[in-house]
């Protein structure tokens, strides 16, 4: 039979991640923040939508 998804030469107990970093459960809390962090920090870089702009310019003029 073929090789599959599923015919890695990891064992499923095999305390890696897919990046290939060991760690263990003290580094894990700080590898989570760490990656939340990125995505924060990414979302925050992006511009907002010009349709989105328009909708919150429409809101303030229609308090006015």
């Amino acid at each position: 039979m073929g090789r599959n998804k599923f015919s890695d030469t990891r064992q499923c107990n095999d305390p890696r991640d897919d990046s290939g970093d060991e760690f263990n459960d003290t580094d894990l809390p700080e590898k989570i923040g760490k990656n939340l962090r990125q995505i924060y920090d990414d979302v925050l870089s992006e511009p907002v939508p010009d349709d989105f702009l328009n909708l919150l310019a429409q809101a303030d003029n229609a308090k006015k």
